[in-house]
């Protein structure tokens, strides 16, 4: 290779390298001087130009520049921090029952509701614009609206086989003279059939004694029962108890969803929506920029 093209050759990478360098520099000073000038809504666009063409200029097939935008990795946590405010202060008017502590720099705790014993819910993913959802309390929740439409409560099947139980294992208590009466009886009847039983005992005789032999092994069985049956009870009882509590709480939650979006299907909606939802609301403030509370 010549000495001419071996210039020229290091003037194209040179020139290659500048470009990316100046991609790179532009990127950050864009998010640098979106967050000057408190444009969440631009900071949002460079953080994911694909989904923000999608979603926001219906613009197909956009692609992420991935080598600048991982320029910010390192700043996610303080930019989670930073974009949080203003979109927590929209969320207390879009989802008024939910509420967030944030138990590290960027990182968001949902909780359900401010009552008494109210759930952890999930996590708010600040950078993404979404819940990320606690998936055993997700169900739960869809479930009990399901229920609900049929008239029926999340635990109460639950509650009533247990307390059905319970009504088994008292009346085991209440009767145990007459079991142990019954047993003696028993025991008697079967003690004179093996009196009279022999090598040439007839079908009917042995049906007998094994029918005796069948009717003490369940009182034997009741009266181990009955053993347990007080502790049994109480163990019970306190399960029906946690039941009903989870059954009073999603209550709450249902009522909070239902008179906010009128529905679990209009919640589900709105969270699919959040991003565009938000994004749509940041517009509508001077310039595109954040407005604080104070300034509203």
């Amino acid at each position: 290779m010549s000495k001419e093209e071996l210039s020229r050759g290091a003037q194209d990478i040179s020139q290659v390298i500048n470009r990316q360098i100046s991609s790179k520099i532009e990127y950050l000073q864009g998010i640098k001087e979106s967050i000057e000038s408190h444009n969440d809504r631009r900071v949002f666009q460079l953080l994911d130009n694909r989904r923000y063409a999608a979603e926001i200029e219906h613009r197909e097939q956009q692609p992420n520049n991935q080598d600048v935008m991982n320029l910010v990795d390192d700043l996610a946590d303080q930019l989670s921090t930073y974009l949080s405010a203003n979109l927590i202060d929209y969320l207390g008017h879009a989802y008024p029952f939910f509420y967030y502590e944030e138990y590290q720099t960027g990182h968001f705790r949902i909780y359900f509701g401010n009552w008494w014993d109210r759930r952890q819910f999930g996590e708010l993913d600040v950078l993404n614009l979404r819940f990320v959802f606690n998936q055993d309390e997700y169900k739960k929740l869809s479930r009990a609206f399901e229920l609900q439409q049929s008239g029926k409560r999340y635990n109460s099947a639950c509650i009533d086989e247990l307390s059905n139980e319970n009504d088994r294992l008292q009346d085991l208590l209440d009767h145990s003279r007459e079991r142990e009466q019954k047993r003696n009886r028993l025991q008697e009847q079967l003690r004179d059939a093996n009196s009279h039983g022999g090598l040439f005992e007839s079908s009917k005789a042995k049906e007998s004694r094994q029918e005796l032999v069948d009717q003490l092994g369940q009182v034997e069985d009741e009266a181990k029962q009955a053993e347990n049956a007080a502790e049994k009870i109480k163990e019970n009882e306190k399960t029906v108890l946690e039941l009903s509590k989870e059954n009073t709480i999603l209550s709450y939650e249902m009522k909070s969803i239902t008179d906010t979006f009128g529905g679990f299907e209009e919640f589900e909606l709105a969270n699919r929506k959040l991003y565009a939802d938000y994004l749509k609301h940041l517009s509508t403030l001077t310039d595109g920029k954040q407005v604080t509370s104070d300034e509203q």
